[in-house]
């Protein structure tokens, strides 16, 4: 006894169909935990803990994480300085595009919350946060000379529309003194910008 089967023409449409219900399936007992850009403007953006094993080094630095009692830190290296050799956003952190739409079009300051490390460590960092119309040249120095420091970068962005964000760091980097430990960056939404 042969039992029928479907024509080639229906099986593969049928196919796909079923594939695509079961995956969707399968993501409607996901979480959604993206949140709204009202509610980021309100809460702003808090980067610690797990979410530091985000942080992207370009050339001249290197990053390693540590446990400091159950709380994850970066610790920051840098071989040279941001101008020397081929230039990068530092160590930093790349935005989602939801955060730059909640963000876009409004003042900011970005705190990092650093401390410096037993050994090496360095006097002071440079902190930036770029987006479109920000260059090398917008690093801010601060020093850093007690054990924890709380840095804030000021930002009135050059434009309202941005296509990429990052939240920029750089240790100093003279006589071996070149490592900082960010325990956590936190962005806070201030004023709507003049930025036409």
């Amino acid at each position: 006894m042969k039992l029928p089967s479907l024509p080639d023409w229906a099986f593969f449409p049928l196919s796909a169909l079923v594939i695509a219900t079961m995956v969707y399936s399968a993501l409607q007992f996901g979480s959604d935990t993206q949140r709204s850009p009202e509610e980021i403007q309100a809460e702003g953006i808090l980067i610690e803990g797990d979410l530091l094993q985000g942080l992207v080094t370009g050339p001249g630095l290197a990053a390693s994480f540590l446990d400091d009692g159950g709380t994850t830190i970066a610790r920051i290296t840098a071989a040279r300085g941001p101008l020397d050799g081929q230039q990068s956003a530092g160590a930093f952190f790349v935005l989602a595009p939801h955060e730059l739409e909640a963000l876009q079009g409004y003042n900011l300051t970005v705190r990092y919350y650093v401390r410096r490390p037993p050994a090496d460590a360095a006097n002071g960092l440079r902190t930036a946060f770029f987006v479109p119309g920000m260059s090398q040249g917008d690093w801010r120095h601060s020093e850093v000379t007690s054990d924890r420091a709380t840095v804030d970068f000021e930002l009135s962005p050059p434009g309202c529309a941005w296509d990429f964000g990052w939240a920029a760091l750089w240790p100093d980097w003279d006589n071996g003194a070149n490592t900082i430990d960010l325990e956590r960056i936190e962005i806070i939404v201030g004023a709507p910008a003049d930025c036409g």
